[in-house]
């Protein structure tokens, strides 16, 4: 899972209430999500597990084409693959210590993890290639009768409350019961957009100035993320509140 980048970033003070606000400059670090959990199947890739063979390897070998066993090829999604690369090498996220996690209901999760570990993201700060697998801190990934049940589990891992959280899917009935929680989410039913990413950032603005505060406010700062190699949660092919949440549906 997440890999550590040693960044001396991810080292500096607190954030404080005098940081920047300019939009598409630096803003408020609280301001930004504390977890960002991204749906698997037509949010952060295509084809959904269920469409494909499994199997999984690179072709050619040593590639960075990764397709099933039939030769079907999956794809990251853009705004999947510039919202994780942003997260991982953009300096105000990494001050932010935020976090990054899957959460997917398929029926295949075994086929999945396969995925995470192949599927190479971006590069980190160091020029290093990075899979799904390294970027992520938390995954829940099986068959599950609602998400909801999903979230709490990462509430318990991560530390993080469900309204600091911003969660993207591809199904609206998921984006509905998650919002339930006070999580604040965005319907990407064409795959996850880079339009879909940045409007999922101004809509978690609008939903963190609302809910009215700093961080001391919010109860104490978010835990950090683990810098020493190690791995943060992972759960595959097992199963694992709050105030109404925004649901943000692109027209």
């Amino acid at each position: 899972m997440r890999s550590s980048f040693d960044d001396p970033l991810a080292k500096g003070p607190p954030r404080s209430p005098e940081a920047s606000t300019r939009r598409g400059g630096e803003l408020d670090l609280h301001l930004l999500p504390s977890l960002v959990v991204f749906d698997l199947d037509d949010t952060v890739w295509w084809p959904e597990m269920y469409m494909t063979a499994g199997s999984f390897h690179c072709e050619p070998p040593g590639s960075t084409r990764v397709v099933d066993r039939l030769g079907e090829e999956l794809t990251i999604h853009p705004g999947a693959r510039v919202a994780i690369e942003e997260m991982l090498n953009r300096p105000r996220w990494r001050r932010a210590n935020a976090q990054i996690a899957f959460a997917s209901r398929t029926d295949e999760p075994e086929w999945a993890m396969e995925a995470m570990r192949l599927l190479r993201v971006c590069t980190d700060p160091r020029g290093r290639e990075v899979t799904l697998e390294d970027a992520v801190d938390h995954a829940e990934v099986y068959p599950v009768r609602s998400k909801t049940e999903q979230f709490h589990r990462l509430k318990e891992k991560s530390g993080v409350p469900f309204d600091e959280m911003l969660f993207f899917d591809n199904e609206s009935r998921n984006v509905r019961e998650v919002a339930t929680l006070g999580v604040c989410c965005v319907f990407t039913p064409d795959g996850m957009t880079v339009e879909n990413w940045r409007e999922g950032l101004a809509k978690f603005e609008e939903h963190a100035a609302n809910r009215g505060g700093d961080q001391e406010s919010r109860g104490g700062a978010r835990p950090g993320l683990r810098r020493d190699g190690s791995f943060g949660s992972l759960s595959a092919g097992k199963k694992g509140s709050g105030s109404g949440g925004r649901i943000f549906f692109r027209p």
